[in-house]
């Protein structure tokens, strides 16, 4: 049993939650028709979310992260607690069985349900873009309404991605006449991450271990997904960094030792956030430097030949850190924006700073830590 989330640490709009219980009632709200997004019914109550990996679970992790499932006791209010299990834990499938009973899984549905949760595990954070993306590349209809990002910014993503695929494409057939058509077709492939055939004039030219390319790939996507996602999420993180240098905790009417534990909540926070944001910073400025020394000045394809080589390892390493800054962003936002100027209350500064604590707080690294 668990009563260890906050409501804003459960609500749809985190890139570490997929609330899929509320999610459910609002594509029904406005299509009854609609298909759930699994198949089994009671299944569709539950809460995803990216968390940490309990310590001795993160020597053999190739991330500190794992997939949650949320079990809420009431369906109807998930924020009076739940219990949770990971999805990795090899006894998920008997845990579903036990939680809803014999008779609220059906034997034939739960393979298509465990495809769909080993999906969401594959990923280092729960942005709308990477699940719509990967579910459509899996060839999974799921309702629109279960991944809320609008055409607009999915065009402005796309775009910046195949940007990002053009320059490579195009070394691959230096010479070929029909370069432009070819290199066209290899994004394609590079999106899809799907046909190592199709793949191998770069899988050649770039030197990469063919049975790592797909992955590969697949990761370097979505590193150029959190690059685009690191600009759009800058003035919300400026913004809430900001907030907590600026905080003063109140002299009066509170204990010395609650002035400490607040204090020392936001000292944290702020400690982490830092940390969290110039990690993120320097992986995307090693990256840019990278290609521009291979694609811009054509000096160098070391460190971006590198760069793809470990761009697994970035990926969850850029996911697990701009997902938490994500989160914590999205509860200080909607925890301080009623107050004028974002000045609280004491209680409401002590659960704000608890909670950006919790959220912040350091996390193990596994073996696998990112080096490159």
């Amino acid at each position: 049993m668990v009563a260890e989330y906050a409501k804003p640490m459960l609500d749809v709009g985190s890139p570490r939650v997929f609330n899929c219980n509320v999610l459910t009632r609002r594509v029904f709200t406005k299509d009854v028709k609609a298909t759930p997004f699994f198949r089994n019914k009671v299944l569709n109550n539950l809460v995803l979310i990216k968390d940490a990996l309990p310590d001795d679970q993160i020597r053999s992790a190739r991330s500190a992260i794992g997939t949650k499932l949320y079990f809420p006791f009431n369906e109807k209010d998930i924020y009076e607690g739940g219990r949770t299990i990971f999805v990795h834990d090899k006894h998920l499938e008997q845990a579903l069985i036990e939680q809803f009973g014999q008779g609220a899984i059906a034997k034939e549905a739960l393979d298509d349900d465990m495809k769909a949760l080993r999906i969401f595990d594959r990923l280092p954070s729960l942005d709308p873009f990477l699940l719509k993306d990967v579910f459509l590349n899996e060839g999974i209809t799921i309702h629109e309404g279960y991944f809320e990002v609008g055409q607009e910014i999915w065009h402005q993503i796309e775009m910046f991605i195949l940007e990002r695929f053009e320059p490579v494409a195009k070394a691959a057939f230096p010479d070929a006449l029909a370069s432009d058509d070819k290199a066209r077709k290899l994004i394609e492939k590079i999106w899809e991450a799907r046909d190592i055939e199709a793949l191998s004039p770069l899988i050649a030219a770039f030197r990469l271990p063919p049975t790592e390319a797909l992955e590969i790939f697949s990761a370097w996507k979505g590193v150029n997904f959190y690059a685009f996602e690191y600009e759009r999420v800058k003035p919300k993180f400026i913004a809430m960094l900001t907030w907590l240098n600026d905080t003063k905790i109140p002299m009066a009417a509170v204990s010395a030792q609650e002035r400490t534990e607040v204090k020392n909540a936001i000292e944290q926070a702020k400690t982490q956030l830092r940390m969290e944001w110039q990690g993120v910073d320097k992986i995307l400025g090693d990256y840019q430097s990278g290609y521009d020394k291979m694609f811009k000045l054509k000096t160098s394809s070391t460190d971006f030949v590198n760069f793809l080589r470990n761009s697994s390892k970035v990926y969850w390493a850029l996911g697990n850190s701009l997902g938490k800054v994500g989160q914590g962003s999205y509860c200080w936002d909607l925890m301080t924006k009623r107050f004028p100027e974002r000045k609280l209350p004491w209680e409401n500064l002590r659960e704000i700073s608890t909670l950006l604590a919790k959220i912040f707080k350091p996390e193990a690294k596994p073996a696998s830590a990112v080096s490159w």
